[in-house]
């Protein structure tokens, strides 16, 4: 395997030598999606739920939500855990359970950041909030079904506060700039291979988008924004990316939390993907 992987670096490199311009200006597409749509979004709700969590948010939970989450074997801290997680999204979720015992909550919580989607995949590119939040409502009904099947896959232990004196502003920092560290080094990786796509499959078209939208979602989701396509089918293309979430989220969560296995972790955003795609065509027919 060692080798195979030195090998598949070494064509890499190749690659690069041949293509260097290409790989330039894909570089610098992903450095401007970094700046001006994901740092602007994510840089605040990374910080503002670690700053929550590390100042023991779950602390003001109502008993009765406690009470509630006991009978899934969800202590209190998961509940802020899965809280947060909805409002920071992938990979910020990841981070969030490091300290969890309950494994399954890893793979039930595949939230997009809303901020991001409403603010730059809405305002930017979709540019329909009707189906933005068709979107949004299969892909958070999808997660509220998985938590509810794999319920009895939970572990309950009393949580113990382990948070001593620290400057919980200084810590939510520098864990949001570190997130984001890991999050921006992914995503220049990932370019190579979306580069790799775009040089082999030159013409646009739909299978082109959701390939490229597999391997790096916001570079798929601005791609298939981009096609003469209707509504409902942009939109549908466009839940199954952030269903699926990615192969750079998956590195990047990977990378955030030792105990994903990631054959697993990736069966389940597959699961999680099948079952939005199914909410959001009856939603559809609903709505019509």
């Amino acid at each position: 395997m060692k080798k195979i992987i030195i090998i598949m670096f070494l064509l890499f490199e190749i690659f690069i030598f041949l293509n260097s311009k290409e790989l330039l200006m894909e570089e610098r597409n992903t450095i401007n999606i970094c700046l001006y749509s994901y740092l602007p979004s994510m840089f605040f709700s990374i910080f503002i739920s670690n700053y929550l969590s590390l100042n023991n948010l779950c602390e003001y939970i109502p008993g009765f939500i406690i009470n509630l989450f006991k009978k899934f074997n969800i202590n209190k801290k998961e509940i802020e855990i899965l809280f947060l997680s909805i409002i920071s999204g992938y990979p910020n979720n990841i981070k969030l359970l490091e300290s969890s015992n309950n494994e399954y909550l890893i793979y039930v919580s595949n939230f997009i950041n809303p901020i991001f989607f409403i603010l730059t995949i809405n305002n930017i590119y979709l540019k329909n909030i009707k189906y933005s939040l068709i979107i949004l409502i299969s892909h958070y009904i999808s997660n509220i079904i998985m938590f509810y099947i794999f319920k009895n896959q939970y572990n309950y232990y009393e949580y113990k506060d382990n948070i001593k004196n620290i400057n919980t502003y200084n810590k939510a920092l520098i864990i949001t700039i570190k997130t984001l560290c890991i999050i921006f080094s992914n995503l220049l990786f990932i370019t190579l291979l979306i580069t790799l796509i775009k040089v082999i499959i030159p013409s646009n078209n739909i299978f082109k988008g959701i390939l490229i939208g597999l391997i790096e979602f916001s570079n798929g989701i601005i791609y298939i924004s981009n096609l003469s396509l209707n509504m409902p089918l942009k939109s549908l293309i466009i839940l199954i990316i952030i269903s699926f979430s990615s192969l750079s989220i998956i590195l990047q969560s990977i990378s955030i939390n030792n105990k994903i296995k990631s054959i697993k972790f990736i069966l389940f955003k597959i699961l999680n993907t099948l079952i939005s795609i199914i909410i959001f065509s009856v939603l559809i027919l609903i709505m019509n």
